[in-house]
């Protein structure tokens, strides 16, 4: 769920509790949600530990608000809001993340602002694909954005992005043992700066009906001292109120 911010690492995008106890099966959401690999139910609360090296690592709580209107928009966006417990370079002690569906994928909106109103604001244009709505196995797919681009002014810096799905099966984290995961394996280019290799790459390990329980992050650039970054589920939770409101 969590990435680092757009405007401290120039579109790096990008996770300590109580550990569940061993023998007892990690949460997983109720009804459609539970066939989800990215459910988005008001309420939802996940629990990551954040590392940038072994003495280096902060908590990150990422809590999903639900829907609200977009300004200029009659489409609406799904809210998650993500707080670190303390500072780590690089990352925004709290942020608002947007997530919508555009042409069968799941995308994040990184840029955006919450008004008094309960409006939304969205900087730059439709965020980036990070999973099929029925995600698969050896599906491929590639997107392209422009970075901070703003009504008015020229156009930014255009970046692109390749991404493959593989299974994992059984994969264990702090938060515990889960099945049924796949990996979304994505580089992100800019090729008007450098072709030769991708600006960063992810690993990013979803399990159904929870979501994101594992990602890493590799940057490629050598501009900035983080080479890797680390996330884990350590715990999760679901709003049984929520029933199976899954931002579709």
């Amino acid at each position: 769920m969590a990435r680092m911010s757009l405007r401290s690492l120039a579109a790096l995008a990008l996770t300590v509790g109580v550990a569940a106890c061993a023998t007892t099966p990690p949460p997983h959401a109720s009804g459609a949600a539970a066939r989800e690999y990215f459910p988005l139910l008001p309420g939802t609360h996940w629990v990551y530990e954040l590392h940038t090296g072994p003495f280096s690592h902060t908590t990150l709580d990422v809590t999903a608000r639900g829907e609200r209107p977009v300004r200029g928009s009659a489409t609406g966006i799904f809210i998650v809001e993500e707080r670190t417990a303390g500072e780590l370079f690089g990352l925004e002690p709290s942020g608002l993340v947007g997530y919508r569906v555009a042409d069968g994928y799941m995308t994040r909106v990184p840029a955006l602002e919450l008004g008094s109103d309960g409006v939304v604001r969205v900087f730059g244009r439709d965020g980036v694909s990070i999973l099929p709505l029925d995600p698969q196995p050896g599906q491929r797919w590639s997107d392209q954005v422009e970075v901070f681009d703003t009504p008015g002014e020229a156009a930014q810096s255009k970046q692109s992005w390749t991404a493959i799905i593989e299974n994992v099966g059984r994969l264990h984290v702090p938060a515990g043992t889960f099945d049924d995961v796949i990996v979304v394996r994505s580089e992100q280019w800019d090729r008007e700066w450098r072709d030769s290799e991708p600006l960063h790459s992810y690993e990013d390990y979803y399990a159904r009906g929870v979501g994101l329980i594992r990602s890493v992050a590799h940057n490629h650039t050598r501009l900035l001292p983080i080479a890797e970054i680390e996330q884990e589920l350590v715990e999760v939770s679901f709003d049984e109120g929520a029933g199976a409101a899954v931002a579709r």
